[in-house]
């Protein structure tokens, strides 16, 4: 019965949540939005190593560019899920004054977080497919670049673990990000973009990881955004010499530790936030 009701929860939430996002505009103006954003980051990354590409003495690598590509475009999940999840406190908390309503509600404030991120994901996956198959017709079809790119060759039983784990790993980052947020104020217009900046940075989605500086690196390596792309890249064939299996165990290591992180972190933000009454909290501005 609990099941039951955490999935209905889910459910409601991922409904209103669609709701929400898309009852802006009408339909067609909210799809092409959803669909240029990200094919706008990834051509404008392509084409500087395309035209850098084109200078004297320097030529094009097509796996590199392949491997740009791809992660460019799985790096939307990234970008969609922690952005859309940073913004979720202050909009039911101060826009629409809900949250303290849905916090005393019978399903539960966590299962309404999750419900809402959901919604993200199912954007970012048509995003996702969309930009895959835009720089296909692009590189290949229009400038013949053959890029190294086959889609029917992938290999599906690295890609949808891959997915599913970076998914539930970028959820769990989410979460923690809306912890945050009950605790703080003014910091929701910042958070989740610069948590994605970062994630964008040290996530080896343009370079490798083995390029930032010794500082730094180890930072990388704890992140479960890395292994994602990392074995997302090994499912396209795109990794040569890789062993995507131990890719995919630091993958899981990764997000069984991030979403602990994020438990530990929620449940200490709820506590201090039912002491000093901050789920009705409002920012005025």
């Amino acid at each position: 019965m609990a099941i039951d009701n955490l999935a209905r929860t889910v459910k409601e939430s991922f409904r209103v949540g669609w709701k929400i996002e898309s009852n802006w505009t009408d339909p067609l103006l909210f799809a092409t939005y959803r669909v240029v954003q990200p094919l706008a980051s990834l051509l404008i990354v392509a084409f500087i190593v395309i035209i850098g590409a084109s200078l004297p003495g320097a030529g094009l690598d097509h796996t590199y560019l392949a491997r740009l590509i791809v992660g460019t475009a799985f790096f939307v999940y990234a970008g969609q899920i922690i952005t859309n999840m940073g913004w979720l406190v202050f909009t039911d908390r101060s826009r629409y004054e809900v949250l303290k309503n849905i916090y005393l509600s019978p399903g539960t404030l966590q299962a309404y977080i999750v419900g809402r991120g959901l919604v993200a994901v199912l954007n970012a996956t048509i995003s996702v497919l969309v930009t895959l198959l835009f720089s296909i017709a692009v590189f290949n079809g229009i400038l013949h670049l053959n890029i190294p790119i086959d889609l029917l060759a992938v290999n599906l039983a690295l890609l949808i673990p891959a997915v599913l784990l970076g998914i539930a790993g970028l959820i769990a980052v989410g979460y923690m990000l809306t912890a945050i947020s009950i605790v703080s104020n003014r910091l929701e217009f910042i958070m989740g973009e610069s948590i994605a900046g970062i994630f964008f940075l040290l996530g080896g989605v343009i370079f490798p990881v083995t390029a930032l500086p010794d500082i730094i690196r180890p930072i990388s390596t704890m992140l479960p955004v890395t292994y994602f792309l990392d074995v997302v890249r090994d499912s396209f064939g795109l990794s040569p010499g890789s062993n995507p299996f131990m890719d995919l165990g630091y993958l899981v290591l990764t997000t069984l530790g991030i979403i602990a992180l994020a438990a530990l972190v929620f449940n200490r933000a709820e506590l201090r936030a039912k002491k000093l009454g901050l789920f009705d909290r409002k920012s005025e501005y």
